[in-house]
């Protein structure tokens, strides 16, 4: 009985044993004895130095990652060219920082599904000298002309109805000139809450319009006042660059080798490439260029830490990206890690590490 089932496990043993070696084992997951290297090129707020080692939004999903998977891992520090490099040549098995997904890369190598939206954003050299000229500009800026029109048409339409109601009374002369310049100072002082009192509604009527005057007149007048103050605003950070499509002709530093190259190049701007961002950053303060365009992830955490009150970032998010993970064409590990961003999703972790770098989600 003893030999028979001995017999039956040597049987079980020799058909495992071929199949094995034929299809292999599905979506392997490489064991915690096997040291994993993790290719990073320092990209803030993504890859940075924190000490000895490292920290960073992706630094913290890919720990969480490989924690998920009871993988070891040691972190081997290139720049772009490098993370390319090294997957190409199976010199890593896995590499990140802020990396773009591309039809382009992906003929070189394996990207991971997507675990950040991102796009690319606009940063300004703050002006620190005042400059009467770029400020006379701002005030006539279209937006600024626009609300002074307004204001105008609001107190030469309410001048009118003022003056043909109060005319010939103290105040008003019946006479058009003077009594019409009569009415409209009333109405700028009303509307402007200054109220001099040099002259007052007689009627009914006139006190009613008056009444008109304060409640619409104020918020008129106020509205301009925040037009004009943005306007200012926007002269102060670059007379003329407050969105992508002001970017035309316009010097403007980025990273070499980056999807922002021919995002810029597409918007007719005279790309300045930079060896790092770094570097880019470094044009920028030196007025070498006109504005720096680069990852929104990474431009918003400079202007809010190194950058305070050098730089502003100005316009909206244009054309959209996505981060992945890279791989070296067919590796085993890329299931597992999609598996695993899954399930840090699924848990809420991966919320919580993009609310410590970004705020809420």
């Amino acid at each position: 009985m003893e030999n028979r089932r001995r017999k039956w496990k040597i049987y079980r043993f020799l058909l495992i044993v071929p199949f094995v070696l034929v299809f292999g084992l599905p979506n392997e997951v490489p064991s915690a004895e096997k040291m994993l290297t993790v290719a990073v090129e320092i990209t803030a707020p993504c890859v940075m130095h924190s000490g000895n080692t490292y920290t960073g939004f992706d630094i913290e999903l890919w720990e969480e990652i490989a924690r998920e998977l009871d993988v070891a891992f040691t972190y081997k520090e290139t720049d772009l060219k490098g993370l390319f490099n090294h997957m190409v040549e199976r010199k890593a098995d896995v590499a990140f920082s802020c990396i773009t997904v591309t039809e382009e890369r992906e003929k070189m190598i394996d990207f991971s599904h997507h675990y950040f939206d991102s796009g690319l954003r606009i940063m300004v050299l703050n002006e620190t000298t005042f400059s009467l000229t770029e400020s006379a500009k701002s005030v006539f800026s279209p937006i600024v002309v626009k609300s002074i029109t307004y204001i105008g048409l609001f107190i030469i339409i309410c001048g009118h109805i003022f003056w043909w109601i109060e005319r010939g009374h103290k105040y008003i002369s019946r006479n058009y000139l003077p009594g019409i310049f009569q009415a409209f100072w009333y109405v700028l002082v009303t509307m402007t809450t200054v109220g001099y009192g040099d002259i007052v509604p007689r009627k009914w009527v006139g006190r009613l319009m008056a009444f008109l005057v304060m409640l619409i007149g104020i918020g008129f007048f106020g509205w301009a006042i925040a037009q004009l103050s943005s306007a200012i605003t926007l002269q102060k950070l670059h007379p003329d660059i407050t969105g992508h499509r002001d970017l035309r002709n316009r010097l403007v530093a980025t990273v070499k080798g980056t999807t922002s190259v021919p995002a810029l190049e597409k918007l007719g701007a005279i790309v300045v490439p930079g060896k790092s961002i770094d570097h880019a950053y470094e044009k920028l303060l030196n007025d070498e260029v006109d504005a720096l365009v680069f990852d929104s992830p990474t431009i918003l955490y400079y202007a809010r830490n190194k950058g305070a009150g050098r730089v502003s970032v100005v316009g909206t998010l244009f054309d959209i990206q996505y981060y992945g993970f890279l791989f070296p064409q067919g590796s085993k590990l890329r299931e597992p890690v999609n598996r695993a961003l899954l399930k840090l999703r699924k848990k809420g972790i991966y919320d919580r590490i993009y609310s410590k770098w970004f705020g809420s989600n």
